[in-house]
């Protein structure tokens, strides 16, 4: 039996029926499963869902609604998606104990950075997101987007995580496996959607958020917004600054006179203005400065975009179309360093500057036929322009790098009901694109593909559905592979403006299964999935030589590697109190095919930088004073740092804990301690082995004024 609902309780109904078992949503949501998860859930991606949005205090119609495009572009239930899809709700993403969006995401066994450091921690070179086990560098492997829009750095492929203000996050939608079929490029490993809040419907909205602890470090966050009167109009900004005095990522007993601590601090500003219903514009800001553990080893990045969104519907639930533009401006800097044997000195290496621009258009339109088959089409194009100035300073040599790469493509989806528990789903898309070096030494380059997609869905029963599917995806190299070099500590990569692009087949199954007690009181889930991607020409950091104390590497297109995958996970909730929760991803990663150049064979080693598994174990409580205290486990298999598998990273285990209690009706408390038992994580060996964050706790204070508080 449907039942009616409001704009909250649909977002709580997606995440409790999202097929998402590795995150421990709130107990709120997993209280309201039973009540929200069979209507279905809006999500306000996609243009239906804008359409049938209303005021969060007038009652929604009595109909099955849609959700999110995110896995296929097509207006579908989750039920019908052929596709391992994630959802987690906002809040729930600022209840874990996580100093940045990228460490709330790791509870998703599946998705990790390149190494294991944080985002607060780490290069932003080194931030591109690993899903599956498909990352080998820094590079990201899978699309993230903002609200449709891209937001995976256009010169380097890498994702700053800050950019969204945590408080204007409404959810994360994380999609699993190959997503070129309907978003081309950099959708080799699946695809992440953060979708930010609308508007108030009425009235105002305000939060606001201040914090500080361990490591000398401190955030704030606001949000305002306010209705312009008309239905679907009015503005969201948020405003967001973090900083951390950091840690010796050096061990102590290797540690020399020259090493300081690795710190950061940001600044994120957006707005989100909804001119009319379907119509919105963004501009954001970012502003980041990095301390990468020794004076001379430094970075920051500037950053401007902005974007145009029109979405709509023809007719309700029939037809709809969404229109795209976006723009952005960025420049980034850093230099790298030498440091001696004794760690008593450095003496300054490289420095670069790398501005970049990027302008991006789409178009799609979806259609329902005969009631039963949903089709859709569209086309994207990205025109993105930068360069790495770099100066050489022990010699005073100045040289800039760089290119102009455009990339564009066409796709074709099609949904289809083959029986009344039977679905399927077809993808198509053609993509090219073109690379056009500065240096007249390095010539033009283009290239295309096909990205074909297609899946199964069986509702074998009320409480279980199967489904499998097959894909072939791919990844252009980015501008920084084809021309920008780095160093850190006694590695130097190269670029190499010969590298051609990463090519996917993949295929998976899986299954999931609900239950529970009779009088309703106690809910279970488990979810399983199996899968093997063959990677063709996969971009690793290939080891090309040894002198004089320094390890040379090259980006390279090793010839073949091959990832097989199993996830678990689980839900088990007792009444509205208790939730138990566990996920477990196994990464067996293997080269095939030596990279050209190499001098020591690969073949057999395990791809650099891919764990054996990833596991997270949580529990929460929520008291009937109002106070919940949140828990987990997580587990990291052993790595290793590079392609020879000569330099390993020893499994790791850590302990975060988070505490909430209401101080009235719109003000908390929350504490949060991360690495509770300041555990030694290995996360990277350069000159020296490089360590992860030791214990820290912070304390925050949170304000809600809005007419709802909880």
């Amino acid at each position: 039996m449907l039942q009616t609902v409001t704009p909250r309780s649909l977002l709580i109904g997606t995440l409790a029926a999202a097929v998402p078992l590795l995150q421990p949503a709130s107990l709120a949501a997993w209280q309201q499963f039973e009540t929200t998860a069979k209507a279905g859930a809006t999500s306000p991606t996609h243009p239906a869902g804008q359409a049938q949005e209303k005021a969060a205090d007038e009652p929604q119609a009595r109909s099955e609604v849609v959700i999110t495009v995110t896995a296929t572009r097509l207006p579908l239930r989750l039920s019908e998606i052929p596709a391992v899809a994630i959802v987690i709700d906002g809040d729930e993403l600022r209840r874990r104990p996580a100093l940045g969006l990228d460490e709330a995401l790791r509870w998703t066994p599946q998705a990790s950075l390149l190494r294991r450091t944080p985002g607060r921690a780490a290069h932003p070179t080194t931030q591109g997101l690993n899903l599956r086990g498909l990352s080998p560098s820094g590079t990201s492997r899978a699309l993230v987007m903002v609200d449709g829009v891209p937001l995976t750095d256009p010169f380097g492929g890498w994702v700053y995580w800050n950019r969204v203000p945590r408080l204007a996050l409404q959810a994360v939608e994380i999609v699993l496996g190959g997503g070129s079929a309907p978003f081309g490029s950099q959708a080799l490993g699946g695809v992440v959607q953060l979708v930010t809040r609308r508007a108030p419907a009425a009235s105002s909205d305000l939060r606001a958020m201040v914090g500080g602890g361990s490591s000398s470090t401190y955030s704030a966050a606001l949000t305002f917004g306010h209705a312009f009167g008309r239905p679907g109009t009015g503005f969201l900004g948020s405003l967001e600054t973090f900083g951390t005095g950091g840690y010796h990522a050096v061990g102590e007993s290797e540690r020399g006179a020259v090493d300081r601590r690795v710190a950061s601090l940001y600044q994120a500003g957006r707005l989100r203005v909804d001119i009319a219903r379907g119509l919105t514009a963004d501009v954001d800001a970012y502003h980041e400065d990095r301390e990468n553990g020794t004076p001379e080893q430094t970075n920051g990045t500037r950053g401007l975009g902005a974007s145009l969104r029109w979405s709509g519907e023809n007719a309700p639930g029939t037809q709809g179309w969404r229109l795209a533009s976006s723009a952005r401006v960025q420049r980034f800097r850093s230099r790298f360093s030498a440091v001696n044997s004794s760690r008593s000195g450095e003496f300054p290496v490289l420095a670069q500057h790398v501005p970049s621009t990027e302008i991006g258009l789409s178009a799609s339109v979806w259609k329902l036929v005969a009631g039963t088959a949903s089709l859709a089409a569209g086309g994207d194009w990205r025109h993105v322009r930068g360069r790495s100035d770099e100066t050489v300073l022990a010699i005073n040599l100045m040289r800039s790098l760089g290119g102009v790469q455009n990339l564009g493509g066409v796709y074709a989806s099609g949904h289809t009901n083959l029986g009344p528990s039977v679905a399927l789903d077809l993808s198509l898309r053609a993509d090219g694109w073109q690379n056009r070096p500065l240096s007249a030494a390095d010539s033009n380059r283009s290239a295309s593909t096909l990205s074909p997609r297609a899946g199964l869905v069986w509702q074998a029963g009320p409480d279980l559905a199967l489904h499998a599917s097959a894909y072939r995806a791919f990844r252009a190299p980015t501008l920084n592979e084809l021309y920008r070099g780095f160093r850190v500590g006694n590695v130097s990569t190269a670029a190499n403006p010969e590298l051609t692009a990463e090519e996917l087949s993949g295929v998976e199954a899986g299954l999931r299964v609900d239950g529970g007690g009779i009088d309703g009181s106690t809910r279970w889930r488990v979810q399983g999935t199996a899968y093997i991607n063959d990677l063709e020409g996969a971009v690793l950091n290939a080891t090309v030589g040894e002198g004089n104390g320094l390890i040379l590497r090259q980006r390279q297109n090793a010839g073949a590697a091959t990832v097989r995958g199993l996830e678990l996970s689980g839900q088990l909730a007792f009444g509205s109190r208790w939730r138990f929760d566990a996920a477990y991803a196994r990464f067996d990663s293997k080269i095939d095919i030596d990279p050209p150049g190499t001098p020591v064979s690969v073949v057999g080693n395990r791809l650099p930088q891919v764990p054996t598994y990833r596991t997270t174990i949580s529990s929460s409580y929520v008291a009937p004073a109002g106070w919940n205290v949140l828990a987990a486990v997580h587990v990291t298999g052993e790595q290793f740092e590079d392609d020879r598998n000569e330099l390993p990273l020893r499994a790791a285990a850590t302990v975060d804990l988070g505490f909430d209690l209401p101080l009235g009706d719109q003000l908390r408390l929350g504490v949060q301690a991360q690495n509770l038992f300041d555990k030694r994580v290995e996360v990277g060996r350069t000159s020296v082995l490089l360590l992860g964050p030791p214990a820290t706790l912070v304390a925050t204070l949170s304000l809600r004024l809005d007419g709802s508080t909880r």
